[in-house]
């Protein structure tokens, strides 16, 4: 496995640009996060002259009673094999359910919020096991095609390269390498308890394993291979028909003609909640578009009953005869961030900020709502949407107004130009 993970994660390194050569890994003190830890010190030894830096961050759940002593340990581990290593804590109070899911992605956001800071690249240690286990319990959901699309071993999220180099190999290949290399590592109990949906769905693959379905892993593996090839030759039209018929301003409103988005609902329904439900992601700043079911709810209604508005997603939507207009609510942002110059940050789920200076962000005054840029298509809605983006507010007490961008959801951050004092780039998520 050593000469395998090696040949793939140089490949990685030489097929990436680097400007800084720092990874940011999720080390959870499980046996895949750990085994991928001995792997790139090992690795790091051996290629010295790819000359990467690796920061293990260790995410504490707050979970468990020894949660706390179980990252110092996982800690002391990485630090003994030469890493730098750091402990973050989650803040957030805990929900009543659903806790893994809220874990995650506390998780997820954190490590993101590292990768920002340092300008790295995120590795996980995602492996083919997660991936069968992901599309299994996508497809039960009733995931359509561009749903079942899982993880891939190279991703951008908010503008951060993730990397997973395991995910080609199977969990039984981790196993034995801890095993034949003395790995220590930490077992969650959780990982056991069928309560969980991913635990249940490991024990349901399983069981058909075992007793019905001897290759259903692989069979899994295959189909997943064919479906990503499926969608890849559906995104060349999706993308067309994006690109001709919906208009995106800098601010993050949108705007498509009330025809060509009938005309699309009457010949694929299907269609059209995809592309409604990217556009309010790409408003609205959320992590995945809205249910299909409700979605396609919306539209029944608009094209059924003709309301002139309504509200999915954190998101207006207005329209008439001639135009939808999708605009951010003036509602859950989070304008109090601290910014210190040169850092990216993620603003209201759909923006990446960086600034030239050091200050806070802070809502702007009705004076200040003038600046260069806003399309006149969404002039109506000037307020509303003006209300919805940041002004910086510099250590010395001036104001200043963000220069507006629009990047592709797959751009990567090191590859943004900083070109003004205090830039702010919207990411068009209306592609698959």
């Amino acid at each position: 496995m050593i000469n395998a993970f090696n040949n793939k994660f140089s490949q990685i390194c030489s097929d990436i640009s680097f400007q800084k050569k720092m990874f940011v890994l999720g080390l959870s003190g499980g046996i895949d996060s750990m085994a991928l830890l001995h792997l790139l010190n090992n690795f790091v030894k051996i290629y010295r002259k790819f000359q990467i830096q690796i920061l293990p961050v260790i995410i504490d759940h707050g979970l468990r009673e020894n949660s706390s002593l179980e990252a110092f340990k996982v800690k002391k581990i990485a630090e003994n094999l030469g890493f730098h290593t750091i402990i973050k804590k989650i803040s957030e109070k805990k929900p009543n359910g659903n806790i893994q899911n809220w874990a995650r992605k506390q998780r997820r956001k954190l490590l993101v919020e590292i990768a920002f800071e340092n300008s790295a690249t995120l590795i996980l240690g995602h492996h083919a096991d997660d991936q069968v286990e992901t599309f299994f319990m996508r497809s039960l959901k009733g995931s359509g095609i561009g749903g079942l699309v899982c993880m891939s071993y190279m991703s951008y999220w908010h503008g951060i390269l993730v990397i997973r180099p395991l995910i080609n190999f199977k969990k039984n290949q981790i196993k034995n390498f801890v095993k034949k290399n003395n790995v220590e590592y930490f077992e969650d109990k959780s990982n056991i308890s069928v309560k969980f949906e991913r635990v249940k769905t490991r024990y349901i693959l399983k069981k058909n394993k075992s007793h019905f379905w001897p290759t259903i892993s692989d069979d899994i593996l295959k189909y997943n291979n064919l479906n990503k090839l499926l969608v890849k030759k559906i995104s060349s039209a999706f993308i067309s028909w994006t690109k001709e018929n919906i208009l995106i301003d800098e601010t993050g409103s949108i705007r498509i003609k009330t025809e060509d988005l009938k005309s699309l609902y009457v010949k694929s329904k299907m269609f059209s909640v995809t592309v409604v439900g990217k556009v309010l992601q790409t408003v609205g700043g959320s992590d995945y578009p809205p249910k299909k079911k409700k979605t396609l709810f919306l539209l029944n209604n608009i094209f059924k009953y003709k309301n002139k508005s309504f509200t999915l997603g954190n998101v207006k939507i207005f329209f008439n005869k001639d135009y939808f207009f999708f605009i951010r609510e003036n509602r859950n942002i989070c304008f109090d961030m601290e910014i210190k110059k040169d850092k990216y940050y993620l603003f209201d789920g759909k923006f990446i900020l960086v600034s030239q200076l050091s200050g806070f962000l802070i809502k702007p005054k009705q004076e200040e709502i003038h600046y260069i840029g806003y399309s006149n298509y969404f002039k109506k809605y000037k307020k509303l949407t003006y209300s919805t983006i940041p002004f910086l507010k510099t250590l010395e007490g001036l104001s200043i107004k963000p220069h507006l961008n629009i990047i592709d959801v797959k751009s990567d951050l090191r590859n943004i130009a900083k070109n003004n004092l205090f830039d702010l780039y919207l990411i068009n998520r209306t592609i698959i």
